[in-house]
């Protein structure tokens, strides 16, 4: 919840300080920003005030009192290699190998015995999705290394 508040902090912060745009604009481009940010600040606030009654988050399927199983960092740590992974290769690999290994890197922490199908499937999707995106709608995503493909 603290981290829940600190976003909205960052949100409401960065909000403040964009320039807005020369041209008179009905709605402004801060409003939806700020009201995001005072959402997640008002959210935390009330997780805040929750746990302090003594109201403790249960996991899903247990029941309270029921002991709660430890966290699977394993798994944690695979994702986050995952995300990570993509920040890297994003700009230099490009948008293709670099969605494909965090899709792969996603499939195995969540336990997919069939490797080749999931790398497979998820390298043709990403790739439906990088043409989609350049081609119809225009929006540039990096190429990287596919950039003459």
């Amino acid at each position: 919840m603290g981290s829940l508040f600190l976003l909205g902090l960052i949100v409401f912060w960065d909000t403040a300080r964009t320039e807005l745009p020369a041209f008179n604009l009905t709605v402004s481009p801060k409003v939806f920003p700020y009201a995001i940010a005072i959402l997640l600040m008002v959210l935390s606030a009330i997780l805040f005030i929750q746990v302090l009654r003594g109201n403790i988050a249960v996991p899903e399927g247990n029941e309270p009192g029921d002991p709660i199983d430890k966290s699977d960092y394993k798994t944690f740590g695979i994702v986050i290699a995952s995300l990570l992974s993509y920040l890297l290769l994003i700009e230099r690999a490009g948008f293709v190998i670099a969605a494909s290994i965090t899709f792969f890197g996603i499939t195995v922490a969540f336990d997919n015995k069939r490797h080749a199908r999931a790398a497979i499937f998820g390298t043709i999707f990403i790739a439906v999705i990088y043409f989609s995106f350049t081609r119809f709608l225009h929006v540039p995503l990096p190429a990287g290394i596919l950039k003459g493909f």
